[in-house]
């Protein structure tokens, strides 16, 4: 009996310090805790952690890159609303900067928002390059890479950009955390220079502030930092050198025939040469006879060739500034004529030397790319002309810059990695946008 006695004891205590009923004995109960002292302050964690896209001050609004949970989200706010820096100061919203990554404190209702707070742990980098891969979407950023998102807040000059748009060329702040990318703010951005008149030059190479190196072709539209920038051509004997100012999204067009000079000592060498499709070899190296030919002033080793007609081979001799050389295969002669039909000094004569110079660039011939979209727009990789779209060219690899471009719309550019994957490629890219009237 008395292990009953105990046991109903042992109950009594338990369901007491549980708050259960039944087992009183004539004492008053301690009543239970429904709310926390009013004097112990409890720290509301924030909602999340958002990124700056739009403030709406005349509407008192804010939209947000929901970081956390990868949406992008919209709230009010009013004068009572706190806006903090992350060392505690106090801030307006007009100070609050797109691309900016604040503690988000949402109300009750989850309408407004009561405070936000600039994140203190997060990564700040300032003008900076940065790498992208839209494919694995990575981004590097000084030998650190970042995952983004499709939702990532990317800014420039008012409008948002895709990761695809940044181009090596631009420089960027960066925010995020270890392994995860917030924002990219363009800082320094790029634009675009397009030469004319510069057909003398055809051939040789470019350079831009002394560093981007690239071949002279017919149709050229260059990628470069917004800013002052050096543009220099050279071939042969002639050479230019400009020096332009860039904005940020816009088309300079560069007229080399102002800066053209010519090496003394050197000759402009007219060939006419027939039948059509002949190649011409000057001094061992083939020549584009398209245009005239800059050429030191004495003796010069001339051949001419085409299948199916007998190869010429001379010795050329220049003296004059100007002279216009005249081969025909067939008749195997050669005259020579001032470009004003007046008698020359400069000659060719039969000779035995000859050879050839090949180059190669980093293609994969047995693979094409196809662009398909914005219909009509010019493409051009790397500053080449490819075509109008739609169009197709032979694949290259590596990193590249392609531009889009189309008379009454905004240029656009992308930076894109082609794999060497022995795939064919089709691009759509989204349409240019209209430029604003005036």
């Amino acid at each position: 009996m008395k292990y009953r006695y105990r046991i109903a004891a042992v109950f009594c205590v338990i369901a007491t310090l549980l708050g259960l009923t039944g087992c009183s004995n004539g004492k008053k109960q301690r009543s239970v805790t429904e709310s926390a002292s009013g004097a112990v302050v409890y720290d509301k964690g924030a909602d999340f952690v958002g990124v700056i896209k739009t403030v709406n001050l005349k509407n008192s609004t804010v939209t947000f890159y929901n970081a956390s949970f990868d949406e992008e989200e919209s709230y009010s706010y009013s004068g009572a609303t706190s806006v903090n820096s992350k060392y505690g100061r106090d801030m307006s919203m007009s100070e609050v900067e797109i691309g900016d990554v604040f503690d988000v404190y949402t109300s009750k209702d989850g309408r407004s928002i009561d405070g936000i707070k600039q994140s203190a742990n997060i990564v700040e980098t300032e003008n900076v390059k940065v790498s992208v891969d839209s494919v694995q979407k990575r981004l590097t950023v000084q030998d650190m890479t970042y995952a983004y998102s499709d939702k990532m807040v990317i800014y420039s000059d008012g409008q948002m950009l895709s990761p695809m748009e940044i181009t090596s060329n631009d420089e960027v702040t960066f925010r995020g955390v270890k392994g995860h990318a917030y924002s990219l703010v363009v800082t320094k951005g790029h634009g675009y220079i397009r030469p004319a008149k510069y057909n003398d030059f055809v051939g040789g190479t470019l350079t831009v502030q002394g560093e981007a190196i690239l071949p002279v072709t017919k149709e050229m539209l260059l990628t470069v930092p917004e800013g002052t920038q050096t543009v220099t051509m050279v071939n042969g004997d002639m050479t230019g050198t400009a020096t332009v100012e860039v904005k940020r999204n816009q088309v300079t067009d560069l007229d080399m025939s102002e800066f053209q000079l010519q090496v003394p000592d050197t000759s402009r060498v007219k060939f006419r040469i027939e039948p059509e499709g002949a190649e011409l070899y000057v001094n061992g190296s083939l020549t584009d006879y398209s245009k005239p030919v800059s050429l030191k002033y004495g003796k010069h080793s001339v051949r001419v060739v085409l299948e199916g007609y007998n190869e010429y081979k001379g010795i050329l001799t220049v003296k004059d500034p100007g002279p216009t050389i005249d081969i025909n295969l067939q008749e195997e002669q050669a005259e020579v004529e001032e470009e004003d039909k007046k008698s020359s000094d400069s000659s060719v004569t039969n000779d035995t030397s000859g050879g050839a110079n090949t180059s190669s660039a980093d293609y994969d011939t047995d693979h094409k790319i196809t662009v398909s979209a914005p219909s009509g727009a010019a493409v051009y990789i790397n500053g080449t002309y490819k075509g109008e779209i739609p169009c197709s060219f032979t694949k290259m690899l590596g990193s590249i810059t392609l531009t889009l471009t189309k008379d009454g719309y905004t240029t656009k550019s992308y930076s894109i990695e082609i794999p060497d994957d022995s795939q064919d490629i089709s691009w759509s890219f989204p349409a240019l946008k209209a430029k604003s009237a005036g």
